[in-house]
């Protein structure tokens, strides 16, 4: 058994349940708890059943506890006081024959160790997250008394100490008080024994005399309602203290039950045997749990995931399309080109001669260089301006859609900056579009690679032609308004007869969806690289997958060892 559970054990901390979605604080604290109760509890009892049976007296605030312990070794082992909460650090009481086996690490292996004599109960208060070891030998062997810390205690880690310990025990003493026997946080962890087969008795101290014989039996009912009628409660009345003690009538039938126990192995081993049963038999159902959150934390990292790659899909087809729209033939890009090759007295001609058109255009481009590179500078300008304009609109929809998704706004932790494109997209798109024409370039240079074009090419200059192709490229007239139309309309028939009188018209068309496609990739680089920000977010959720996946081979592997 101990190889599976080791295995479970491992498999429960490493889980993630990051995103605080559904009932994950439920599922965090039943994780916690298996993972402790299987570490601190299961496997060191296993390795050795004979091990001195572990009682651990837990409770509420101003239960008593520290007074109880204290009487029933009768000596002050356990600071008790009037400031809340008083067991800070928790004591273990034990007989000095069973000291080595405390001290050594089995059980609680990740609590520190202090080790004092009962000598040493009034010196200052150990504080921490450390466990007290105090060797009396008025104990007997074979038992041991853990005084825990308050289990609605104001300060949250005495609680969580509160609830490792008693995951920790063979047996339950619960303290209660009989103003607070009715509370809820008292109830809620009785529950719990119950439904993990801890064996439990109830301390009911501070009755007010005569009182017990009407609170006993009402505990008793609410006992039974819960079906745990057959628990013991042994009432402590209300007493003076002497020396910080209470009678030792007040506490005798606990004290003989407790002797009882360590003084007879069977009935040590029934408890040992039965709180190991209900404590296994408990594993699978709380695992289960766990798992079932994790697979609703799953759920929310795929609607995240799925969401952003849409999003960014949509960004990749909406850019391929205003590529071609005609939006980059605005301002200063037409401006330029009518520059280089004075459209208004070229659109006239297009009806005309191709010969008239070469001519007119080569008397335009040729010996011009800075012209060209004017007109190349202000596409590089509105593409980089189009791209980064793309970028920001899909990130500040991604974090829009996260917002409104489970989990989101937890995963976005309000970084800011992934509302827009990242500093490493803006710094990176102008490169890459200069990379992209210099990708047409190359296009032109390869297609003008018989001797005739060439010389045609060169007559132009490799770089006007290239120009002329991606005007091409993005010059339909949709999405161009007014008198625009006429301007864009001319840009494109300037472009496609001059390409056409250079390489011939299905040449052209080839060009224009090779320059697409070499822009399209790039644009996907960039912005698969800029949506791997929200990736990043992701990835630093522990992946939901492996979680259920290793929680169930491990749960398989225990119960097939049982």
């Amino acid at each position: 058994m101990v190889g599976p559970l080791e295995e479970l054990v491992g498999a429960l901390r490493a889980n993630g349940l990051q995103l605080n979605i559904g009932d994950v604080h439920s599922a965090r604290a039943t994780r916690d708890e298996l993972a402790d109760q299987i570490g601190d509890y299961l496997i060191p009892r296993l390795k050795r059943l004979d091990a001195p049976l572990l009682v651990v007296l837990g409770g509420s605030t101003g239960s008593g506890k520290s007074t109880i312990t204290n009487t029933i070794v009768g000596e002050e082992v356990s600071p008790a006081g009037v400031l809340r909460p008083t067991t800070r650090a928790p004591v273990l009481l034990c007989s000095p024959e069973d000291q080595d086996w405390f001290a050594g690490g089995a059980i609680l292996p990740e609590l520190p160790r202090v080790t004092t004599g009962a000598e040493g109960a009034n010196a200052a208060p150990v504080t921490g997250t450390v466990l007290r070891l105090v060797s009396v030998p008025s104990l007997d062997a074979g038992l041991a008394i853990i005084d825990a810390p308050d289990i609605d205690s104001v300060e949250e880690a005495n609680r969580d100490l509160a609830t490792q310990l008693l995951a920790a025990a063979d047996m339950w003493l619960f303290a209660t008080t009989a103003v607070r026997y009715a509370d809820a946080v008292p109830w809620d962890f009785l529950r719990k024994a119950q439904a993990r087969g801890t064996s439990l008795a109830i301390i009911i101290n501070r009755i007010p005399p005569g009182a017990a014989e009407e609170i006993v039996p009402h505990l008793q009912s609410m006992l039974t309602e819960a079906e745990l009628a057959d628990v013991s409660i042994f009432p402590v009345e209300q007493s003076e203290l002497y020396e910080g003690m209470l009678p030792a009538a007040a506490v005798a039938d606990i004290r003989d039950l407790l002797i009882g126990l360590a003084t007879d192995a069977d009935r040590r081993n029934d408890i040992v045997r039965s709180t190991l049963d209900g404590a296994m038999n408990s594993i699978s159902p709380r695992v289960q749990e766990v798992v079932t959150a994790a697979e609703e934390q799953r759920g929310a990292v795929d609607d995240l995931r799925t969401s952003m790659e849409g999003v960014y899909t949509a960004a990749r087809q909406t850019l391929s399309d205003d590529i071609s729209s005609g939006n980059l033939l605005r301002g200063e890009v037409l401006d330029r080109w009518q520059e280089l090759i004075g459209t208004a007295e070229l659109m006239a001609a297009v009806q005309s001669r191709i010969s008239l058109i070469r001519d007119r255009l080569s008397a335009f481009v040729t010996g011009r260089p800075q012209a060209t590179a004017d007109v190349q500078g202000e596409i590089t300008s509105t593409l980089e301006q189009l791209l980064i304009d793309h970028a920001d609109t899909a990130a500040s929809t991604v974090v829009q859609t996260w917002k409104g998704l489970p989990g989101g706004t937890q995963i976005l932790a309000d970084d800011r900056s992934l509302e827009r494109s990242s500093d490493e997209f803006r710094a990176t798109v102008a490169a890459e579009v200069r990379a992209w024409q210099d990708d047409i370039l190359n296009l032109v240079t390869e297609r003008g690679a018989g001797k005739r074009t060439t010389a045609r090419v060169l007559a132009f200059g490799v770089n006007s032609i290239g120009v002329a192709l991606m005007l091409v490229l993005f010059s339909q007239t949709a999405g161009i308004t007014g008198a625009e139309i006429a301007i864009g309309a001319g840009t494109a028939g300037v472009s496609q007869t001059l390409l056409s009188a250079l390489f011939g018209e299905q040449a052209v068309r080839e060009l224009a969806a090779d320059a697409k496609r070499l822009l399209i990739d790039r644009v996907s680089t960039l912005l698969e690289a800029d949506a791997n920000r929200f990736r990043t977010q992701l990835w630093s959720v522990a992946d939901p997958d492996e979680i259920v996946a290793e929680l169930r081979r491990a749960t398989d592997s225990y119960e097939a060892a049982r």
